[in-house]
């Protein structure tokens, strides 16, 4: 029998008596956290916003707000809460650290297609790690994902089920990834749709989730560049004059998006955003209203946006 009441992936809460303290349990729960987590790569949310955008309650109380996205991600890796805000990091441990000596790795996945939270794969991956306005080493592999690649997969990156047979499957390299991505940012141009896939994919094979702060190179130069038409890879790397190898592959995606990302964290300190926590903190505020057209000369760009103290 189909109870309209009980939404897929929403709060069910149930209880013996009106005096017993409630049971809360979530259908879809790893689906429910992506979506919370995908909020959070923004900018820190409350208690309330969470409870409304992500399991579609709103206008009760604050404190049943705060029961419902604490039972969802309270103990979650990579997620703090402090006076009834949640955040991707500890704001505690938010040093100021100057842009250039943050450690970052910019990740890029290519996949069998569909959704990750539906059982979409990874077919490849690499991650290059860059610090200091330089790239410093880097990882890239082909990935036996054990399903079929979709065609429009295959004619988009030419990789095809050939080419992966007798590759790594993702818990012979899941260790070795977790291990560039420890103690330093995760970057990617679009992070949602990368950070998704390789969670999923860490999920299934080690039960667990990699931890720290996020940074999407498409958010960032949105702000950073609002007169640009286009903010896809391609239309960045032209931009900047960046010719991408391989286009389409791991290797070759995320080597672009580590320089474009090394352009970007250069205009942020020419804006005065000269540490990770400011650059947080400026990206999470509405931006000013925008002049002028994209250029590559700092002022010109997003009207001269600067970046106060927060």
């Amino acid at each position: 029998m189909h109870d309209a009441s009980r939404a897929p992936g929403r709060a069910l809460v149930t209880g013996p008596t009106p005096h017993a303290t409630p049971a809360i349990r979530f259908g879809h729960a790893a689906g429910l956290v992506d979506e919370a987590v995908a909020l959070l790569e923004r900018q820190p949310r409350s208690s309330k916003v969470l409870a409304q955008r992500v399991l579609g309650v709103a206008g009760g109380p604050t404190e049943l707000a705060s029961e419902l996205v604490g039972t969802l991600l309270r103990g979650h890796p990579g997620v703090w809460q402090r006076d009834g805000v949640w955040y991707l990091e500890d704001p505690s441990e938010a040093s100021p650290i100057p842009l250039d000596q943050v450690p970052f790795t910019v990740v890029d996945v290519e996949t069998t297609g569909g959704l990750a939270e539906q059982g979409g794969k990874i077919v490849e991956v690499a991650a290059v790690e860059v610090q200091g306005g330089e790239l410093i080493d880097s990882f890239a592999t082909l990935v036996d994902p054990g399903v079929r690649i979709t065609p429009w997969v295959v004619k988009l990156t030419g990789i095809a089920d050939r080419m992966v047979f007798g590759s790594p499957r993702f818990d012979e390299i899941c260790d070795e990834l977790l291990e560039r991505l420890e103690g330093r940012v995760f970057v990617a141009h679009n992070v949602s749709y990368d950070w998704r896939f390789l969670g999923a994919e860490t999920r299934r094979a080690r039960a667990v989730l990699p931890r720290g702060p996020r940074l999407c190179t498409m958010q960032l130069a949105r702000r950073l560049i609002p007169g640009l038409a286009r903010r896809g890879l391609d239309s960045l790397a032209d931009y900047y004059g960046i010719e991408i190898v391989e286009r389409h592959r791991a290797r070759g995606d995320a080597i672009a998006t580590a320089r474009i990302l090394i352009h970007l964290l250069a205009e942020a300190d020419r804006r005065g955003v000269s540490t990770w926590p400011a650059l947080r903190c400026w990206l999470s505020r509405p931006p000013e209203a925008k002049r002028g057209g994209a250029s590559r000369e700092p002022s010109a760009a997003a009207g001269d946006e600067r970046g106060p103290p927060c």
